[in-house]
């Protein structure tokens, strides 16, 4: 039981981070953290709206890992 526990810390740290990351790389009416880092100007408009699709996909993948990791986490520690 004490390695599912180190497990899924570490999995919830880890999604918890990513999650902060990707979403301060989301691009708002600021332009955000991914203009600044040159993600605006990859390529055309095209080019920028597959980069915002894999971020939300990625996005929502790291909430999902996160939202699990928290509902495992709140039955082992119950």
């Amino acid at each position: 039981m004490d390695i599912l526990k180190y497990i899924m810390m570490t999995l919830f740290f880890i999604s918890s981070l990513s999650m902060i990351i990707f979403i301060l790389l989301h691009s708002g009416k600021g332009g955000g953290l991914s203009s600044a880092f040159g993600g605006a100007s990859l390529g055309g408009a095209a080019g920028t709206q597959i980069v915002q699709k894999n971020l939300d996909r990625i996005t929502i993948a790291s909430a999902v890992t996160f939202v699990i990791s928290t509902v495992i986490l709140i039955f082992i520690y119950k």
